[in-house]
């Protein structure tokens, strides 16, 4: 039996990917992937797609713990998908203005039901396999104004 052919996918596609496929959530009026990131929050409802970290498996390793495919290189690759809602005020109206968005993304998600995930193709193939995905409410301090926002971690695998 052999091995499928691995599909090589850049760092910049998966997140173009995934800012893309949020992007479309209800209620955001910008949306940058990260070599859009701009210095400052000017705008509400903002979202900032960006790598955080990697984690590979080698393909000479045999364990099937760690690798469904045998022989077959997995890689998990980290991304933030965080949404600045307002610059921080009142925190009932802040809270207003952040739950829809992360209601949103969470829609936008759980939609990610069949393959391709967040829309990407390689060479015809699918190269995310599966992904996780949590968030956690967050006070940004950016260019010294706090935002009420949320981080979003997206944990992608790729083999």
């Amino acid at each position: 039996m052999t091995s499928p052919t691995p599909v090589t996918v850049t760092v910049h596609q998966l997140c173009d990917a995934i800012e893309t496929t949020l992007s479309t959530a209800t209620g955001l009026q910008v949306h940058q992937t990260f070599d859009e990131i701009t210095e400052g929050v000017h705008d509400r409802a903002l979202l900032q797609v960006y790598p955080q970290s990697c984690t590979g498996v080698d393909s000479v390793n045999r364990n099937d713990r760690t690798t469904f495919n045998r022989g077959v290189a997995q890689t998990e690759f980290v991304f933030h998908a965080d949404v600045y809602a307002q610059q921080r005020a009142h925190i009932g109206e802040d809270m207003a203005a952040l739950i829809p968005l992360i209601d949103a993304i969470t829609v936008r998600l759980e939609a990610q039901q069949n393959t391709p995930l967040f829309g990407l193709t390689v060479s015809g193939v699918a190269p995310i396999k599966s992904f996780r995905w949590s968030w956690e409410r967050v006070l940004f301090e950016y260019a010294e104004a706090k935002h009420m926002g949320v981080r979003f971690t997206i944990t992608v695998r790729v083999f």
